[in-house]
């Protein structure tokens, strides 16, 4: 199963991603997949606000992983922001060690998770970027994870 929200323009896409935070649960790895200037980064600085991360985020194309403190009452303590898109081989992707690094109370949300879709396995969220003729977008949950999370993706989508 899968869950859509269409996103007209930025502003609505950051909204879309505030309120994808309170679907999150330490642990997670989401899979952010779209071409370029889809709106990955636009949505994980929503989902940065939503987690109450207070600091400047944007797209760790050069250094691959930003960390970043949160807080929230959701039990999440760490956002890991990763971009993979310079990645040359998968071997690079696991000597990030996001897996291990989210731990019990962080998340990582991967750009290019296409890319790296091989190494996080099944056990994750995805979501997909589908750009329109008029430069909106529609945003496609779905993965493994987000099965146990029905209610929260409901409410999500019709946000």
């Amino acid at each position: 199963m899968s869950w859509r929200r269409y996103c007209a323009e930025a502003r609505d896409t950051s909204l879309a991603g505030q309120a994808f935070a309170r679907v999150l649960r330490p642990g997670d790895v989401v899979l952010l997949i779209g071409q370029l200037g889809a709106g990955k980064t636009t949505f994980t600085q929503g989902v940065a606000i939503g987690l109450g991360v207070s600091d400047r985020v944007t797209s760790p194309t050069f250094t691959m992983v930003r960390q970043h403190d949160c807080t929230n009452d959701f039990g999440i303590a760490t956002l890991h922001h990763a971009d993979v898109y310079r990645v040359e081989s998968l071997a690079e992707v696991r000597d990030l060690d996001l897996g291990e690094v989210v731990e019990e109370s962080a998340v990582a949300l991967v750009e290019w998770g296409d890319l790296a879709a091989d190494v996080y396995g099944t056990d994750v969220l995805r979501v997909t970027f589908v750009l329109d003729e008029s430069q909106g977008r529609t945003l496609v949950v779905d993965g493994a994870r987000s099965e146990d999370r029905r209610p929260e993706l409901d409410e999500w989508m019709n946000a």
